[in-house]
């Protein structure tokens, strides 16, 4: 199916459209949403973004005008602002919610971190990817605050990122874990 034939199922509500968007586009989702989750603890939410992002797609696409711009682009822009509006709504909950009155799982994922053995479990990745991995996952840092850290651009951040976790992955498959 291509772009056009998925615009027009889309707008007239067909469910193997939405499939093909999810197939097609999926990816592209995906990347927009994590481009604008900088924390761990956001990225936790991917799939609830990304679910929320295919039900504005579904009830927004009649305002898709394809003299205005690519669909690529108009899906780009619905995905951000809807990341957006819900990272708003999570800073709401987070300023309503009494802190002290509730029972936070901080102390466990503590304990579990501690408990950890990082510099085995990183042995496959180089020195500057081991560094990049403890300040991403341990101190929990944004990959722009982990640049300025190293004194690295955003992109080679992300690239040790991505290789390490390519590592890491193959390692994982070498040894059955």
């Amino acid at each position: 199916m291509d772009e056009q034939a998925v615009i027009t199922a889309l707008r007239h509500h067909d469910e193997k459209a939405l499939g093909q968007l999810i197939e097609h586009y999926g990816d592209f989702i995906q990347q927009v949403v994590l481009h604008n989750l900088p924390t761990s603890y956001e990225r936790g939410f991917l799939h609830d973004f990304e679910n929320r992002c295919y039900y504005q797609v579904w009830t927004k696409i009649t305002s898709y005008d394809e003299t205005k711009g690519e669909f690529k682009a108009w899906l780009g822009t619905v995905v951000k602002n809807q990341t957006i509006d819900y990272k708003r709504g999570l800073k709401g909950i987070f300023q309503t919610l009494a802190i002290d009155e509730t029972y936070l799982a901080s102390d466990q994922v503590d304990q579990i971190k501690d408990e950890i053995d990082y510099n085995e479990l990183f042995a496959p990745l180089s020195e500057t990817e081991r560094q990049v991995f403890n300040l991403y996952l341990i101190e929990d840092l944004t990959p722009k605050e982990i640049a300025k850290t190293l004194h690295l651009r955003s992109l080679a951040v992300y690239k040790h990122l991505s290789r390490g976790r390519r590592k890491l992955k193959q390692e994982v498959e070498q040894h059955d874990f």
